[in-house]
C-alpha cells in the first residue's frame, strides 16, 4: 500500500498543471519532456529569485506558443506575463538552462519595477555603452562595415540583433565579446545586458559577474538590500 500511495503521489505531481512561484501562478499549457522534474524547475526559480522580484508578475505560462516559434526563442516577458516554451522538440534540455530562462524573463519584470533605482545614476548605462564601444572597434578591426548609429541609437535594436545573429555569428562573437558582456546577445540592448547580469548573479558566477561587470554587480546588490 505505501508503494501505491508513493507512486500514485508521485504521478499526480508529474500531472499538475497549476503551481506557484511565491505568489505567482504557473501554468502548465504543455508539459516539459519527461525527464524534467517541474517541481525542481519551481522550487529552483523561487529559492534563487526573492520574493519582493515577483510582484510585476501575474502568471506564468509554460507551453508551444506560435511567437515563440516564429522569433525563434524560448520565453519572453508581455503583459506582466511569462511565456516560456515546454521544449518538447529538446528532451534532453538541461533543467538548469530552464531555471536560468525563467529568471531572464524574470528580470525584465524586475526593471520594469525598480526602473528608477536600476539607472538613475547612469552607473549601467555607461558602462554597456563603455563595452558597446569597445565591441564597434574590435568588429571594425576584423573588416565589418556598419554605421555606427546601429550600435548606439534605441531606434536601430532589431537591426543590431539581426547584425550580430545572422552577419557575424554568435560563434565568432563569444570570442571576440569575452570579457566585456556575458553573451552576445547582452550587446543587444542595455535591458539585455541588466537581464543577463541578473541572471548571472542569481544562478551563476557572480564572482565573474563582479569581475567583468562591476556596475551592473553593484546595482543588484542594491536591489537585493531592498528585499
Amino acid at each position: 500500500m505505501k508503494e501505491y500511495l508513493k507512486e500514485s503521489f508521485s504521478k499526480n505531481l508529474k500531472n499538475r498543471k497549476h503551481y506557484f512561484i511565491h505568489h505567482v501562478p504557473v501554468f502548465i499549457i504543455n508539459p516539459f519532456p519527461e525527464s524534467i522534474d517541474t517541481n525542481y524547475i519551481m522550487e529552483s526559480v523561487a529559492e534563487a529569485v526573492p520574493a519582493i522580484f515577483m510582484t510585476g508578475l501575474e502568471g506564468i505560462y509554460i507551453g508551444e506558443f506560435p511567437e515563440l516559434k516564429d522569433r525563434e526563442i524560448q520565453a519572453f516577458n508581455k503583459d506582466d506575463a511569462i511565456y516560456l516554451s515546454s521544449f518538447s522538440e529538446q528532451p534532453d534540455i538541461s533543467p538548469e538552462l530552464i531555471i536560468r530562462d525563467i529568471i531572464h524573463e524574470i528580470s525584465h519584470s524586475v526593471e520594469e519595477q525598480f526602473y528608477f533605482d536600476i539607472y538613475n545614476d547612469n552607473s549601467i548605462r555607461n558602462e554597456y555603452n563603455g563595452k558597446k564601444e569597445r565591441i564597434s572597434d574590435l568588429l571594425k578591426a576584423e573588416g565589418f562595415e556598419f554605421p555606427q548609429k546601429l550600435f548606439f541609437s534605441d531606434d536601430y535594436v532589431d537591426e543590431l540583433d539581426n547584425f550580430l545573429y545572422k552577419i557575424i555569428g554568435y560563434d565568432k562573437l563569444s570570442i571576440l565579446s569575452a570579457g566585456l558582456f556575458l553573451s552576445p546577445y547582452s550587446i543587444t540592448s542595455i535591458r539585455e545586458y541588466f537581464g543577463n547580469g541578473f541572471e548571472e548573479y542569481l544562478k551563476g558566477d557572480k564572482t565573474y559577474l563582479r569581475s567583468i561587470s562591476p556596475a551592473l554587480y553593484n546595482k543588484i546588490e542594491e536591489l537585493l538590500e531592498m528585499e
